[in-house]
């Protein structure tokens, strides 16, 4: 964002407005666009009210006695017939279907189900993703593995959101076959199918399955930091959070890989959205006590060799002041100097700022965002980066500013020194901070 130099004010405005704009996030282009997943990207809010929590749906039958089959290997592929909505309505009358083909069904009438099989060979994740068609009906989906011994289906896996709500389920699969149901809840349609999808995954990370809410990897009360892959387009990684008291959630979600791009979706107890946040960049929003999901998944391309880090932090309190005690740079030209303007920190292209964030009362704020932003003589350009306080409120800040035009001079004793004089300022949660330095020696380069 480039501005005219005018002052400290508007610098923290511009600032601020550049916090807010993450932009939008495309959906996928792949063979499975149809597919409706997460909302358009959106920044997080910074307060949230509480949410009125509702009676879940019940999950699936654990166990179903499968009688009229007697072993696995008596199956056969069910004979397409006239019937536009297929007869596949019971366990012993299911379809078999290939994994990473899409399969359109419909169903005629509430409590209806159309079941299908799948035989799976070798040791793998087992992936599978209902998508209704229409917002006017609530269809879930639920796995089964067969029980050869007792001829029982015993569920592994089920995904049972509102109406409307695409469906996405994971399990870790031993060889045998499987068993996928989609059931009406509430509502059928006749017009618009729904389609089912499956596919195989050889490589995933140590949380799986975890691809829903229901399946959520449970973080507690705690601060963490967390490692995964997304392993296929329609992998999500889901977790659980609870907070005793109102907070302030701190997120980001850094992934170093130039071949997938991620995206954060944040949602409370009644999977109500609380908003999206990209890729590395972070975000802030308070909560009150209850239990929140964080979901990070594909909107486009992923890659299954470079993990992504997610991290999740809670601030102690807000961030009122910073105390700058340090600011390093590269060039040989650091230090807390005087030019003629008073004492103030000079800097070169690349600078690292170090401090500590304090609340109202003087106590340190651990687990804060800090935003830093200076604004150069060249180009009038806004350089902005956010950083995070360690758990005793300290902050270490690398920033690249780039060059000096050099509009002052000072002589020194064997050359003089060309520099500019530049604004800096601290924000936290877009709202400005008392710092004890406002400006910095921009140094351009010395003539003998």
């Amino acid at each position: 964002m480039k501005l005219k130099f005018v002052g400290i004010a508007a610098l923290a405005l511009s600032i601020g407005m550049a916090g807010m704009n993450p932009g939008a996030m495309a959906q996928s282009s792949s063979g499975t666009a149809a597919f409706p997943k997460n909302q358009t990207l959106q920044p997080l809010a910074t307060q949230v009210q509480p949410a009125t929590v509702h009676n879940s749906k019940s999950a699936p039958a654990q166990h179903i006695p499968l009688s009229d089959v007697a072993s696995a290997r008596s199956f056969a592929a069910v004979t397409a017939t006239d019937n536009t909505y297929g007869s596949n309505t019971s366990p012993g009358t299911a379809e078999e279907i290939s994994t990473d083909t899409t399969i359109p069904g419909y169903i005629d009438q509430q409590g209806g189900a159309r079941w299908y099989y799948t035989n799976v060979t070798s040791s793998l994740k087992l992936t599978a993703f209902l998508s209704t068609g229409t917002s006017n009906v609530d269809y879930d989906l639920a796995l089964y593995r067969l029980n050869t011994a007792t001829s029982t289906l015993e569920q592994v896996s089920y995904s049972s959101k509102g109406a409307g709500q695409y469906e996405l389920l994971s399990y870790l699969a031993t060889p045998g076959y499987y068993f996928i149901s989609v059931t009406s809840y509430q509502g059928s349609d006749t017009t618009n199918p729904f389609v089912l999808f499956t596919t195989l995954s050889d490589s995933y990370d140590q949380n799986e399955p975890d691809d829903n809410p229901f399946f959520a990897k449970d973080r507690g009360t705690a601060p963490f930091i967390s490692q995964q892959n997304i392993d296929n387009l329609l992998d999500e990684d889901w977790t659980k959070i609870t907070l005793n008291a109102q907070s302030k959630v701190n997120l980001r979600l850094n992934n170093t890989s130039s071949n997938g791009s991620y995206v954060i979706q944040l949602w409370d107890a009644n999977l109500q959205s609380l908003g999206s946040l990209a890729q590395n960049a972070d975000g802030q929003i308070t909560l009150p006590a209850g239990s929140y999901y964080i979901q990070v998944y594909a909107p486009s391309t992923f890659d299954i060799t470079t993990p992504y880090t997610l991290s999740v932090n809670y601030q102690n309190a807000a961030i009122a002041r910073v105390a700058v005690s340090e600011i390093t740079s590269d060039r040989g030209v650091q230090g807390f100097i005087d030019y003629g303007y008073g004492k103030k920190w000079r800097v070169g292209y690349n600078i690292t700022v170090k401090g500590r964030a304090f609340d109202a009362t003087g106590v340190p704020v651990g687990n804060g965002i800090v935003t830093v932003g200076v604004q150069t003589r060249v180009g009038n350009n806004t350089v902005v980066v956010n950083g995070n306080t360690d758990s005793l409120g300290y902050f270490s800040i690398p920033m690249n500013i780039g060059p000096a035009a050099g509009q002052y001079s000072y002589r020194g004793p064997v050359s003089t020194h060309y520099f500019d004089i530049i604004p800096i300022v601290f924000l936290s949660n877009n709202k400005q901070l008392n710092a004890d330095i406002n400006s910095l020696y921009h140094y351009a380069y010395s003539i003998n």
